[in-house]
């Protein structure tokens, strides 16, 4: 092996695989050590896609390599910029300008491409690295950069949600610190009490990147305890087709209280009326069964309409997953999701999480 670290994984992925990763990674010329994408490794060396995307991210997590995000024209194909992984938000929601097209674009997942570059070296002497590139050259092994739907954002859910929903270390320090006051005495002042879940709620939902949540929003016949604006939405279906143009959420806090279908026909009956097409009641409690019923039972009267209605319901089992456990809050609410739609109430969250190489 070149790369020790590869010798860790030999026995989990395909033995010859890992090593002719090794080979092929230590032995590319310099000039051939960025650009490197899963469906390059995959056309390469002879292997599936989501084999070549393992070894990709274990030998990112070993330091070896290094992702980063190539910005396309979605007309000429010019390369527009060199991203990181936090400036992937602002690149979707902003317009980009192309200096060949002479205008600005705007860019979707389609144009975004995950890449990788070298960034340690093989531990290898330099005779070495060249009878090994001499072998591989009089192979016939060619060295163009391909990039392929595949490497876009647009197969990559994961990434698109880290990008969007990634708090601080001070901000899940604040959103402990918020939910520390839910159970403050405050006596018979239940307003301030109700304010306190609904402050936590706004805290978290506001640190979704092109989201802006408020709880002033009243309509003639109700006030609507946190409306979320969604301004970005994707092409294919993730929880951004979901939220766009604009979810609610009822928040009711009450220790000792059970959300009942009373909550979910009251928000049910608001988003009849308007284009939510998600509205979350945020309980202490798990809600009812009845309560889940109800909404499974809209989600399918409305399947096939030109917007989805779908309820789901938070506790305070769900605010340990979103801040104790640190779960993506936008990969958490596309299980919630799931949970309705596949009339699955007893899914957990474990079951989706994906074991990774290393």
């Amino acid at each position: 092996m070149f790369y020790k670290q590869f010798s860790t994984i030999i026995d989990l992925l395909n033995p010859e695989f890992v090593e002719n990763f090794d080979y092929w990674l230590a032995t590319l010329p310099r000039n051939n050590q960025k650009n490197i994408t899963a469906s390059v490794v995959s056309s390469r060396l002879g292997v599936k896609y989501s084999l070549a995307e393992s070894i990709l991210k274990f030998a990112e997590k070993q330091h070896i390599l290094e992702r980063y995000y190539l910005v396309k024209c979605p007309d000429c194909d010019y390369n527009l910029d060199t991203i990181t992984k936090d400036e992937i938000a602002d690149i979707l929601i902003n317009p980009v300008f192309c200096d060949e097209c002479e205008e600005e674009k705007k860019i979707t997942l389609d144009d975004i491409y995950t890449a990788y570059k070298v960034i340690q070296q093989a531990d290898v002497t330099e005779d070495e690295i060249a009878r090994a590139i001499e072998k591989r050259l009089n192979q016939g092994e060619g060295s163009g950069t391909n990039f392929i739907e595949a490497d876009s954002l647009s197969n990559d859910k994961t990434t698109l949600y880290e990008a969007f929903y990634n708090p601080s270390e001070s901000a899940y320090g604040k959103f402990a610190e918020l939910r520390d006051k839910l159970d403050l005495d405050y006596g018979k002042n239940t307003t301030a009490q109700g304010k306190a879940l609904e402050v936590l709620v706004l805290e978290m939902f506001n640190h979704i990147k092109g989201v802006r949540a408020t709880n002033d929003v009243k309509t003639e016949t109700n006030q609507f305890d946190c409306t979320c604006l969604c301004g970005f939405k994707t092409v294919f279906p993730s929880i951004f087709s979901y939220m766009a143009p604009y979810f609610i959420i009822e928040c009711k806090n009450e220790p000792k209280k059970t959300p009942n279908n009373t909550y979910c026909n009251k928000l049910l009956s608001i988003m009849d009326t308007n284009e939510a097409q998600i509205g979350i009641v945020f309980g202490r409690k798990n809600a009812t069964g009845p309560c889940f019923t109800i909404s499974r039972e809209h989600y399918l009267k409305h399947s096939e309409s030109r917007r989805q209605q779908i309820i789901i319901t938070c506790s305070d089992d769900d605010l340990e997953y979103l801040i104790d456990k640190r779960v993506n809050l936008l990969e958490y609410m596309e299980y919630k999701i799931l949970q309705v739609t596949a009339n699955t109430p007893n899914a957990t969250y474990e079951m989706f999480v994906k074991d990774k190489c290393g």
